[in-house]
């Protein structure tokens, strides 16, 4: 049955809406992650550093090493937040304030361990860019 546009939301589907709305906004958060992984994926295994740099190979594989722990957390964090949606949804069903109560704070945990990881990922790209962006070769035929 329709919605009708005069039809005003209970407190319950107002607070589900907004939740629905900030699982929307992870979901975006982490897809646009993924395609930042891939690209760092791309500038680590690429043929493009200066081969005399003390460490380097070894540098890019420790940072390839934790991009791939990066990557891991993103694909379940990416399956959480799909999954999440239909815990917000089952708040519906909820009869009393604790069920809402336990809903909600589930979802405050999901938010606090999402942004923790966005930041961290932060983090580490600012490592991989102020490690390797001097160590770029300056021409195609320098080694």
């Amino acid at each position: 049955m329709p919605r009708s546009a005069t039809r005003k939301f209970s407190a319950n589907e107002r607070e589900i809406l907004e939740l629905l709305k900030e699982n929307e906004v992870w979901k975006k958060q982490l897809s646009y992650t993924t395609e930042e992984i891939n690209f760092l994926h791309q500038l680590l295994t690429a043929d493009i550093y200066q081969k005399n740099i003390l460490n380097m190979y070894e540098k890019l594989q420790l940072f390839s090493n934790d991009l791939e722990n990066f990557r891991s957390e993103n694909i379940e964090f990416t399956m959480e937040v799909h999954n999440h949606r239909y815990d917000i949804e089952g708040m519906l069903e909820c009869e009393d304030i604790s069920c809402e109560i336990f809903y909600h704070d589930e979802h405050l945990k999901l938010e606090n361990r999402i942004q923790e990881f966005l930041e961290r990922f932060r983090n580490y790209k600012l490592e991989v860019f102020s490690s390797t962006g001097h160590a770029f070769r300056k021409t195609s035929t320098e080694h």
